[in-house]
């Protein structure tokens, strides 16, 4: 649940996007033709960490010459910060076109779900949209962004309305897998005669041991099924069922190692 104090803050971000959204054009036409050519991206190379490592502090300004989104996420995702001499604080396109213009020219792919580093589009209904690097999510539609021009010309990092953005990140970018837990195996049962041991887990039953290593649970053998699990560490010589009929009651112990002998 959001407390309201930061529903007001979300609301008067997405204010100031719409604004910059549809008041300040980051780019000029004749910047957009000098910079969207095929052969810019050609053995280019950078990857998450490099954009990250990009990032500039908050309220950094480009030495006084400002910083509009295109510019900054476009430096931030190559490097290149310097793209009009009429207008330095431009970057090569408008915000809305930043993700298509890394893919066209850079190499870059988009992704289905953003990531720490990936660069993100939207607004494409206004006329200029934004552009900002993806920082962590806050919602289903929010997320913690970098950007520039969210405060006017300077770097800025704070919560956003991102729904129905596009995000890109460098084509060489490939997600760890998730790492998956190993499967405990399930032992066979054991044939008579065999010794095994088993070290209880909080929370374990021996009706839920027997069907680990016998394969069913027969409640009628349970009592001479417990005779034959001996404690070797806790209560060295006890055997389960003496455990249940003792004073305590107490028949496995978490962290005991027990042994079965047929």
């Amino acid at each position: 649940q959001i407390l309201e104090g930061t529903t007001q803050f979300i609301e008067g971000s997405q204010a100031a996007l719409n604004r910059i959204m549809n008041q300040d054009k980051p780019t000029d036409d004749d910047t957009v033709k000098e910079n969207d050519h095929e052969e810019v991206g050609l053995g280019f190379y950078t990857t998450i960490d490099d954009i990250l490592g990009r990032r500039k502090p908050d309220g950094d300004t480009d030495g006084g010459r400002g910083w509009q989104c295109s510019k900054y996420t476009a430096y931030l995702a190559t490097g290149k910060k310097d793209y009009s001499a009429a207008h330095p604080d431009y970057g090569p396109v408008n915000g809305k076109d930043i993700a298509a213009y890394l893919v066209k020219n850079y190499g870059f792919k988009y992704i289905d779900k953003p990531v720490a580093g990936a660069i993100g589009s939207g607004g494409f209904n206004t006329p200029f949209g934004h552009s900002a690097m993806y920082l962590y999510s806050t919602g289903e539609h929010t997320a913690m962004v970098n950007d520039a021009n969210y405060v006017p010309l300077t770097v800025a990092t704070h919560n956003m309305n991102i729904d129905g953005w596009v995000w890109v990140v460098p084509g060489n970018y490939n997600p760890e897998p998730s790492p998956q837990p190993s499967p405990e195996p399930s032992p066979a049962p054991s044939p008579a005669g065999d010794t095994i041991t088993y070290v209880v887990k909080r929370g374990d039953s021996l009706s839920a041991i027997m069907k680990r290593f016998k394969g069913h649970i027969i409640w009628g053998e349970m009592n001479d099924y417990a005779k034959k699990w001996v404690s070797t560490k806790v209560k060295p010589g006890q055997t389960v069922y003496e455990g249940w009929t003792s004073p305590s009651g107490i028949g496995l112990y978490a962290g005991d190692v027990i042994k079965y002998e047929e």
